[in-house]
């Protein structure tokens, strides 16, 4: 069991730089607040919402996508970040 963790973290370790970032959105009506996304996630600490779950104001660069993955309730979904060109 130990090592099907440490592969599973592995291989999103090994390609954690070449993805492109992403935005999430919460289904806030769906959300239990379970804390299973935060749980999870391989960002730095500061990477949550003041609702305790995944930060949904700024870019994830590692956009591995766990979080979507884990969530019960599959109240989590995400979009490709695009950067606005400031004129």
């Amino acid at each position: 069991m130990k090592d099907e963790g440490q592969n599973c973290f592995g291989a999103i370790k090994n390609t954690m730089t070449s993805l492109t970032p992403v935005i999430f959105n919460i289904n806030w009506n769906a959300c239990i607040r379970c804390g299973a996304c935060v749980a999870v996630c391989p960002q730095d600490a500061g990477f949550i919402s003041p609702f305790d779950t995944i930060a949904i104001d700024r870019p994830c660069d590692i956009a591995c996508l766990v979080c979507e993955r884990v969530c019960p309730v599959s109240a989590i979904g995400s979009e490709k970040f695009k950067v606005q060109s400031v004129k």
